[in-house]
């Protein structure tokens, strides 16, 4: 890993075409989309997307970007609602992405094309978090036993890259039963009755969103440790930007940076 790596826009661009764009990536806790309406919108490597539990009970994540001009159609993080109107031209989809109606001015020719619907991707639910890919690889992610009863989820901001979050949350840890690592952002703790679902949210290379999802107990009682963890993260991308590198001294970290070695790799090929 070179200083760069954390600090250019080059480096995220290969993530985001050879990495967010081809794994499974967690988007929410399952609990977020727990009623029919409720959706969860975000920016993931740069893919904006959003999640929405539909009138069936089913739960979908969609690109959203409006068919009309590629503008977004979900404007805030997360709500409730009975359909998605794109406030820029007034395209409206149902809670399937289905498109409904468009003003006069600005309606399709064909309102019936399929092709005037929301582009759906690959989703999966896994022992509570809920899962999309754009590359829709074979195997779904698996995250082993459910988790305890949802209760609550954490958003911390982090001045930072999303690396030295993930290489925070990795240091010292080893895989067992009580610390699992789901490539590329996701890790699980589990303490007896009580399971911390950490969600690393890259939005660009030099700004992370932490989410902490808890299960078996309330969110609030875990606030001031993410608070601790963007303390951290923020001056590791100092130490990162200065030349001073994560040491490959744990099997979590050192697997971490021959992946990403892999997926950089890839992008100059590509």
């Amino acid at each position: 890993m070179k200083p760069e790596d954390y600090s250019g826009a080059d480096a995220f661009q290969a993530e985001k075409r050879s990495l967010f764009a081809t794994d499974w990536l967690p988007l929410c806790a399952e609990g977020q989309l727990a009623r029919p309406g409720d959706f969860v919108a975000a920016s993931v490597g740069g893919w904006s997307v959003f999640g929405v539990r539909d009138t069936e009970g089913i739960v979908r994540v969609l690109r959203n970007a409006c068919r009309h001009q590629n503008m977004q159609v979900v404007g805030t993080p997360a709500g409730n609602c009975e359909s998605f109107r794109c406030r820029f031209h007034g395209w409206t989809y149902d809670l399937q992405g289905r498109f409904l109606s468009a003003p006069a001015p600005v309606a399709p020719k064909d309102p019936g094309s399929p092709d005037l619907h929301l582009a759906p991707l690959a989703t999966a639910l896994s022992a509570g978090i809920a899962f999309f890919s754009l590359g829709a690889p074979e195997t779904p992610p698996d995250l082993g036993q459910p988790l305890p009863a949802y209760g609550g989820t954490l958003t911390t901001e982090i001045a930072g890259n999303w690396k030295v979050c993930v290489e925070h949350l990795l240091a010292e840890h080893r895989p067992s039963a009580d610390f699992a690592w789901h490539w590329p952002l996701l890790a699980v703790r589990r303490a007896g009755a009580v399971a911390i679902a950490e969600q690393v949210v890259p939005h660009t290379f030099l700004r992370t969103r932490l989410l902490t999802h808890v299960f078996g107990a309330a969110a609030d009682d875990h606030r001031q440790a993410a608070t601790t963890i963007a303390h951290v993260c923020e001056r590791l991308q100092a130490d990162r930007a200065a030349g001073t590198m994560a040491a490959d001294d744990g099997v979590l970290t050192a697997d971490f940076h021959r992946r990403l070695g892999e997926v950089y790799a890839g992008g100059a090929a590509s």
